[in-house]
């Protein structure tokens, strides 16, 4: 008795809707309403953005070739575009105006991870205020004989400030303040911040770090603190925090970011490249302006210095 054949009839390939693809395509957008309202989420995913969104990309187009549909494509489009927003847009010259003739100093910060191959880059820069972040003692030997004025609060974090103008420590830095606060006797007289906060993402043990929550509890108590001095202030240093964080928009939403008086771009420029950090900040009060806006490459070190000269604005802001 013959048996009866069976045919196999392969899966029919599983298509996903279109609506599903266009809803999944709208959602990195939700990124910019959201972002402070996630919080601590907000913060990590900040860090993470370029890495995660190719990644995410990779992942859309993967899907839905399995699924065989195209579909997929303006999902990863739409990710990355979102990203490149997120990443380029605390990077457009947003210029604050110019500074007051004969009011500008220059003022520079170099985190240099404790390498004296900076030095050179550090000498040349021509900054009337630098500030050395990972500073170390034959770093500071040298710009202190290049620098009537000069403080260096060594330990953790090692913050050296180097100065044209006379200096004077108001604050050294206590487990709650990581740096210096100092008065600088310039043509208009300042309060200088210079700052090393701690990571706020794991670093394989080495460094000065903590968790994001206690990062920006910091970066909190900074702010309020800068939003209580009377006259202009400088916050100058190595912040560790990102561009595209609640934490560099805290500091911004009072303050003038003066890199900004051009383009800007990622500072962090070693094993973190990828993520495109610009975590070396120079702020200024309101009413002060930046000009000359650049970074400086610093041989050895995992960062770009920047400088700008900052001063009283030409004309005052509305």
């Amino acid at each position: 008795m013959e048996r009866d054949a069976v045919v196999v009839v392969p899966p029919r390939p599983t298509r996903s809707s279109p609506w599903l693809w266009l809803l999944l395509a709208a959602l990195p957008w939700a990124w910019f309403p959201l972002r402070d309202e996630l919080a601590l989420v907000g913060d990590v995913l900040a860090i993470v953005l370029p890495v995660l969104a190719v990644l995410a990309a990779l992942g859309a187009l993967v899907l839905s070739r399995r699924r065989g549909t195209w579909w997929g494509l303006p999902t990863a489009v739409s990710v990355l575009l979102a990203a490149a927003v997120a990443v380029v847009g605390p990077w457009t010259p947003q210029d604050a105006g110019t500074v007051r003739p004969g009011a500008g100093i220059t003022v520079a910060s170099a985190n240099v991870t404790a390498t004296t191959a900076t030095l050179p880059a550090l000498q040349a820069s021509g900054a009337d205020v630098l500030v050395v972040v990972e500073n170390d003692r034959r770093i500071d030997a040298a710009l202190a004989a290049t620098h009537r004025y000069h403080l260096d609060a060594g330990g953790t974090p090692a913050v050296g400030v180097y100065s044209r103008f006379p200096l004077r420590l108001l604050d050294p830095p206590s487990p709650g303040f990581p740096g210096v606060r100092a008065a600088v006797d310039a043509p208009t007289p300042f309060v200088l911040y210079g700052l090393h906060v701690p990571r706020p993402w794991w670093t394989g043990g080495f460094g000065y770090q903590s968790t994001p929550a206690e990062h920006h509890r910091l970066v909190e108590a900074l702010a309020a603190r800068v939003a209580r001095e009377p006259g202009p202030v400088v916050v100058a240093g190595d912040l560790n925090s990102t561009d595209r964080a609640r934490d560099y928009r805290l500091l911004d939403a009072d303050l003038v970011d003066a890199v900004r008086d051009g383009w800007a771009g990622p500072t962090s420029v070693t094993q973190w490249r990828a993520f495109l950090l610009r975590i070396d900040h120079l702020f200024v009060s309101r009413g002060w302006c930046g000009d000359g806006a650049h970074r400086i490459e610093l041989p050895g070190s995992d960062h770009d210095a920047i400088a700008a000269t900052v001063g009283p604005c030409a004309i005052s802001p509305p």
